[in-house]
């Protein structure tokens, strides 16, 4: 492969890998088609040989996914609008609910919402407020509020 000609290579490849990245989101071919772009723009400057441009565009692509990473971790870890989304029950945590039957050995019920809830703590009458303390499967674990 000519040097000269290496370059418009690169960069046409580089546009293929980012066009598939469009129709098929995965965010991974975007970072290598960047790589392919840096590496046919460099050669624009810089003619190398065949290995060379291997090199370059493995180094490129190495620190552009690298990059991708960091970007895409940082932005998960900011706070999202649903931060209780893969554990809803921690957003159950601190609610106050009315017993609709009362809690005798341990056992009695709740409405929270439109669903009826396995309740357990101390013995309480039924319409009596709850606090909800945690969450063990289906049960809430409440104390009288």
């Amino acid at each position: 492969m000519a040097s000269l000609d290496a370059h418009w290579l690169w960069l046409a490849a580089g546009l293929l890998l980012i066009g598939i990245e469009v129709v098929a989101s995965g965010l991974f071919l975007f970072w290598i088609g960047l790589a392919a772009i840096g590496t046919g723009l460099i050669l624009w400057l810089v003619p190398l040989s065949f290995t060379a441009q291997l090199m370059l565009f493995a180094s490129l692509g190495l620190g552009a996914i690298i990059v991708g990473r960091t970007i895409q971790r940082s932005q998960s870890l900011e706070s999202t609008d649903s931060p209780f989304l893969n554990e809803r029950s921690k957003a159950l945590i601190g609610k106050i609910l009315i017993l609709d039957t009362a809690i005798t050995n341990g056992i009695g019920s709740a409405r929270l919402d439109d669903s009826v809830w396995r309740v357990s703590g101390p013995e309480l009458a039924v319409g009596k407020a709850v606090r909800i303390l945690s969450v063990e499967g289906s049960t809430l674990i409440v104390e009288a509020a």
